[in-house]
């Protein structure tokens, strides 16, 4: 694979029974960007995301992560990558603390208190809910907490699958700030879905759009390309 490419699909397809999910998915993503997936409800992003962490398989197709090839390399792949999904699930009787903890054991880290503690400021988490039982936490808290957890091992790739939702206009700038603080300093890279174009277009160097299962647009956003109106012409066209 070319040495700046990171993430690669190639003609992916998912289809479950009659149904297609994802058909002919193909773009790249390269090491130290910003890349955001654009979609609106069932255009394929979240399947898109959990075919990356083998969640469920190909129909059609293969991706890379790295060098690794997938399938069937997917346990390999997998540990270049952190993820907050859509449907990430803590344990309620746990603290948050206790919780990331307790994860990022799983990958064979231990992080420090401090260090855990870093993160959480700067995702603007307030430090005195790492200390509190999850199943006390708000909407908007458990996804802040979905996001801290994926950091821990921090990874060479961030996936995280509608970051958003659920935050508030503070809570989602401050996301947006972290997100450009580790793409500067750590030079993660960032893979970003989201409904919304103007959440795209704030952060990302490169984007594509996913209607219906199909790439129908990728390319670079530069100050003269509008995200928003390239994506309504895309879903209305006949």
């Amino acid at each position: 694979m070319e040495n700046d490419v990171i993430l690669k699909f190639k003609n992916v397809g998912k289809k479950i029974r009659d149904r297609v999910i994802l058909e002919g998915v193909s773009f790249e993503v390269r090491e130290g960007e910003i890349f955001g997936l654009l979609g609106g409800n069932g255009a394929g992003k979240s399947t898109l995301i959990r075919l990356l962490f083998g969640l469920v398989l190909p129909s059609a197709g293969y991706f890379y992560v790295g060098d690794y090839r997938c399938p069937p390399h997917n346990p390999e792949a997998k540990a270049l990558m952190g993820g907050c999904l859509d449907n990430t699930s803590f344990y309620g009787n746990l603290t948050g603390i206790e919780n990331i903890t307790l994860f990022a054991s799983l990958s064979s880290c231990y992080p420090r208190r401090g260090e855990i503690e870093y993160f959480a400021s700067l995702l603007g988490f307030e430090l005195s809910l790492l200390y509190k039982k999850v199943s006390g936490y708000s909407q908007g808290e458990k996804k802040k907490l979905s996001l801290l957890h994926s950091l821990f091992p921090l990874p060479r790739i961030l996936v995280w699958d509608e970051p958003w939702v659920g935050l508030d206009p503070r809570g989602a700038k401050e996301v947006q700030e972290l997100i450009l603080a580790l793409n500067a300093e750590e030079r993660v890279t960032f893979f970003l879905s989201s409904p919304v174009s103007q959440e795209v277009e704030k952060i990302a160097q490169r984007a594509a759009i996913l209607h219906q299962g199909k790439i129908k647009w990728n390319d670079y956003l530069t100050p003269n390309v509008s995200l928003e109106e390239i994506y309504w012409e895309i879903i209305e066209r006949k």
